[in-house]
């Protein structure tokens, strides 16, 4: 499965504590965009208000395991702020002291 609907919070919460993959953020106003699960412009109020208490019907949020997955399934494309298509400058540091 390369992409699974959050339904729940604790979905979102989990996916966010596993921290491998992406989210795709759907909404009725504008395109489909891919985000870095723990970046940014995804947080736990804007969940809680699209999926949550609006039960979706503004939106949704997706699990994907790739960019590529988001794109070809999902028709999204990359956020131009948390940009999920660059590793984060961390995983490049030593960690040797």
């Amino acid at each position: 499965m390369a992409s699974k609907e959050l339904r729940t919070f604790d979905e979102f919460r989990q996916a966010r504590l596993d921290d491998a993959g992406f989210v795709v953020i759907t909404d009725a106003a504008r395109p489909a965009i891919v985000h870095k699960l723990n970046g940014p412009c995804v947080s736990p109020d804007n969940f809680k208000v699209k999926v949550v208490l609006g039960e979706g019907q503004t939106g949704k949020y997706f699990w994907v395991d790739g960019i590529s997955s988001a794109a070809l399934e999902l028709g999204a494309s990359p956020c131009k702020v948390c940009k999920p298509h660059r590793p984060d400058k961390d995983a490049w540091k030593s960690r040797i002291p």
